[in-house]
């Protein structure tokens, strides 16, 4: 995806006469355009959820929360937590959590501060059991009570993006796409994603074009790809 994404907003960034880009500088832009977005769901989600309980949204294909929900699961992860001095080690890539589960069946909610943790772990009516067990995050770290619970303790997350890297290699002073490279990197974001990249890419370079306009480039552009073919 990564190179039909420089290309595009490469020769439509020249067509406005903008004057070209480093690949350096293209590879920020696209991160921060995919920080935007990550960031921009969980408000899109809750949004559209509004929307659906007032009846002004459709199921199946305009099940617009289901679609943001599957562009959100791109980054879904889940890991074994290893524990050690009294507390759980968590992914350095955590994002947001999702749930935490001791035994895949119960969940260790997490308190909001250390006064809520000390205030539940001490209250002889919510002191936490097997069946009810608490966490504190500190950190990278979890605290979980009862401190029996030392292993079986899956984490569910949403993970960072993967910072893009457009990797290339230099032929007669032209820059050419490489993805063999070692630092090579793809856009880490659901396919469906390309199209608004794209634009939100063209805006960060001075250019401001329509989703529509985008579209009819992109099939302007295959018919003169597929045109060179057969003049071959």
């Amino acid at each position: 995806m990564i190179d039909r994404v420089y290309q595009t907003v490469k020769m439509l960034g020249n067509s406005e006469v903008r004057g070209n880009f480093k690949p350096a500088d293209f590879d920020k832009a696209l991160y921060n355009v995919i920080l935007e977005k990550f960031e921009e769901y969980p408000f899109e989600l809750n949004r559209a959820l509004n929307r659906q309980n007032r009846g002004l949204i459709g199921e199946g294909l305009e099940n617009i929360p289901d679609n943001i929900i599957e562009k959100m699961q791109h980054f879904s992860e889940e890991a074994v937590l290893v524990y050690a001095s009294g507390s759980f080690t968590i992914p350095s890539d955590v994002r947001d959590i999702d749930a935490i589960l001791h035994l895949n069946k119960n969940e260790i909610v997490l308190a909001k501060n250390t006064s809520q943790y000390n205030h539940i772990a001490n209250f002889k009516h919510t002191k936490p059991t097997l069946d009810y067990p608490i966490g504190l995050r500190l950190g990278n770290k979890i605290k979980v009570l009862p401190s029996t619970i030392d292993d079986n303790v899956t984490l569910y997350y949403l993970r960072n993006p993967l910072i893009p890297k457009w990797t290339y290699v230099v032929i007669n002073d032209v820059e050419v796409f490489n993805p063999s490279a070692g630092d090579f990197q793809d856009i880490d974001m659901h396919p469906s994603e390309e199209q608004d990249i794209i634009i939100r890419l063209l805006q960060k370079f001075g250019v401001n074009l329509k989703e529509e306009s985008l579209a009819s480039f992109s099939t302007n552009e295959e018919i003169r790809q597929e045109n060179n073919k057969n003049n071959l």
